[in-house]
């Protein structure tokens, strides 16, 4: 245990941050002592002067004078370094000493005092302070007391005995002032290494994410705003994981953060020269290759990336698989800060999961108008009033076989103060790209269900929702909540959906529609055959009516293939024992072929375009006007 003990403290004295730490605590000191040090040797020197003569003026002036001259240099240049080293330190506090001891020696050489041997033991006691190191003080005080030993062994017994005495009380002075300093400092540099130590730690945990070990997003845009401030070009990439959500739903987040450990180490394990790898939050992750890279390079590392991060992983005995898509930026010709340069990659993936998921997508400088048209709706949409700004328009849907308008589409609106009428492709990618669709759909659907409220008990409302709108079940039983509170019957209600918005998670998106159904709204299917693989929704969905996509319809009265297809869509439906709509007929030549072919809903500017909801109470009450008025007609005849 002793040993122990004692190797514990030799591994601590030769530590080379703590011989740092003596250094830079003894060197103030040594600076302090330099300063008086110099001026009493000039004054020396000037006493000399005018004391001495000759040859031993030439002597003593000269030591002294080259000790005061020593001691201004020695002060001004060679202990002027903010940090320099123990053992140059300690060379430094020797030479001190040596000259101090030369100074007095010389001088009891000349003029040997018996009453001034003292003085080497007041410079015994000096030394314990210059000495820095318990090697440099031994030798300075043994040197100073060996001396007074050699000039007192002169003298009487009774003298040396009492020099002894002094000699020995002095030694124990000294060294005990020597240790007790000495220990002072100690204590105060551990305090402040462990300190130093806590704090880099702390900032080790600050910069690091907790679950996977790798930089965080504070460490991440220092190091960018590190590079920007440098110079130094760069690429930036975010990737974010396709299917994640899905697998931490179904299996739960023990197996997800397994996961996402198991996707860092596999992408870590690339080993990218100088790339640096770290995660923003939940299943996006940041990606910085520094260097002079082309789009070509940059395009393969950024795919190579993903390909690696795609492939199955084995957890608990599962096989799991995610995929990536990635957008990336480049400084300096495509953003000067870190923010410009994070909007643009974050702009490109999302260009990447809308129309090249599981690819690497570059920021192409020519749609930076379109990225900061978007970065602007998205700064309105978070601080505009939107409970007043956003409103309704509705579509008419007409019934060919009653000839009359059964329902309305609700089709959202934005009247901005700042930017004027959005585009509502516009504000609603901007929406969901924020996470502010939910927001707008609450407000929308509240709108459109006290418009409902006012129309006759016949007249149903379809209202969209987007894929984030049926990826949260909290969010369904909000708008389900919405229903039961209006008094409003379920059956009124129609929510549609298109292919792209259950894609990302098929299995979700049919649950939450089954509760949807449940409680008696319908469903439709939106732009059915704009997709790859529409088809399959017909049988994996709950669904109530299908809307065939205008550019389908439009093709009709130009293409007996269009036709045939639209023909073939409409006999699918009836067989399923699904409504059909016909979306975009604009004109009556259209109508009159369509018309033969049977569809149970017409919706396109023929019947009406989008109108405020005045204006379609209005349509009610006019057509019901005009039933009301050939039944008697009919009744006569």
């Amino acid at each position: 245990m002793r040993m122990t003990k004692l190797l514990g403290k030799y591994i601590a004295s030769v530590d080379p941050l703590r011989q740092q730490a003596m250094a830079n605590a003894y060197a103030p000191i040594l600076r302090a002592i330099l300063v008086p040090g110099c001026a009493y040797y000039v004054f020396i020197t000037w006493s000399h002067w005018q004391d001495e003569t000759g040859l031993t003026l030439a002597i003593l002036g000269s030591i002294s004078a080259v000790t005061a001259l020593s001691y201004y240099l020695l002060r001004r240049y060679g202990l002027a370094e903010h940090s320099m080293s123990l053992q140059r330190l300690e060379l430094a506090g020797l030479f001190m000493n040596l000259l101090m001891y030369m100074n007095v020696l010389s001088y009891f050489m000349i003029h040997f005092e018996q009453s001034k041997l003292v003085y080497f033991a007041l410079m015994a006691v000096v030394f314990s302070t210059t000495g820095v190191t318990l090697r440099g003080t031994l030798i300075s005080v043994f040197l100073s007391l060996a001396t007074l030993y050699w000039f007192a062994s002169g003298l009487s017994h009774q003298v040396f005995t009492q020099y002894l005495s002094i000699g020995v009380a002095t030694a124990f002075a000294s060294f005990s002032m020597a240790s007790l300093l000495r220990k002072a400092i100690l204590r105060q540099i551990d305090a402040r290494l462990l300190a130093d130590e806590l704090a880099s730690k702390a900032r080790r945990l600050a910069d690091t994410d907790m679950l996977t070990g790798i930089p965080n997003r504070r460490a991440m845009f220092q190091k960018i705003d590190y590079l920007v401030e440098q110079g130094r070009p760069f690429w930036m990439g975010i990737f974010d994981l396709d299917g994640f959500k899905a697998i931490n739903d179904v299996y739960g987040h023990i197996i997800g953060d397994s996961l996402l450990r198991a996707v860092v180490a596999r992408a870590t394990e690339l080993d990218f020269d100088g790339a640096t790898f770290g995660r923003i939050g939940g299943d996006e992750f940041i990606a910085i290759f520094p260097g002079h890279l082309n789009e070509d390079k940059i395009g393969f590392l950024g795919n190579c990336t993903i390909e690696a991060i795609s492939r199955p992983y084995p957890v608990e005995l599962m096989q799991l698989a995610v995929g990536a898509s990635a957008g990336f930026s480049h400084f300096p010709s495509m953003g000067v800060s870190s923010a410009q340069l994070y909007e643009k990659a974050d702009f490109a993936l999302y260009k990447a999961k809308i129309h090249n998921r599981g690819q690497c997508v570059l920021f192409d400088t020519a749609e930076d108008e379109e990225m900061k048209q978007a970065i602007e709706i998205e700064r309105e949409l978070r601080e505009g009033d939107l409970e007043k700004e956003l409103f309704l328009l509705f579509q008419p849907q007409y019934s060919p076989v009653h000839k009359r308008v059964v329902s309305f589409e609700a089709l959202a609106r934005w009247q901005s103060p700042k930017l004027g009428l959005v585009r509502p492709d516009l504000f609603i990618r901007a929406a969901e790209r924020s996470g502010h669709i939910r927001k707008v759909t609450e407000i929308l659907f509240k709108k459109g269900l006290a418009e409902l409220a006012a129309w006759p008990s016949d007249i149903s409302l379809s209202f969209n929702l987007s894929a984030q709108d049926i990826s949260s079940h909290t969010f369904i039983l909000s708008l389900l909540t919405q229903i039961m509170e209006s008094g409003i019957s379920p059956s009124r209600l129609e929510f549609e959906i298109t292919e792209t918005a259950v894609m990302s998670d098929l299995e979700k998106s049919r649950a939450l529609l089954d509760q949807l159904r449940a409680s008696g709204c319908k469903i439709a299917l939106d732009d059915f055959g704009s997709g790859y693989s529409s088809f399959e929704y017909l049988d994996q969905l709950p669904l109530d009516k299908v809307k065939i996509d205008r550019s389908f319809v439009r093709k009709v009265p130009h293409s007996v293939t269009s036709k045939e297809i639209v023909a073939g869509v409409i006999g699918l439906c009836r067989k399923l024992d699904l409504r059909c709509v016909l979306e975009g007929v604009e004109t009556q030549d259209e109508m009159d072929i369509l018309g033969k072919l049977g569809p149970d809903l017409i919706q396109g500017y023929l019947y009406g375009r989008p109108m405020s909801a005045e204006d379609a109470v209005r349509m009610i009450l006019d057509q019901d006007r005009a039933r009301a008025e050939q039944e008697p007609l009919s009744q006569s005849a």
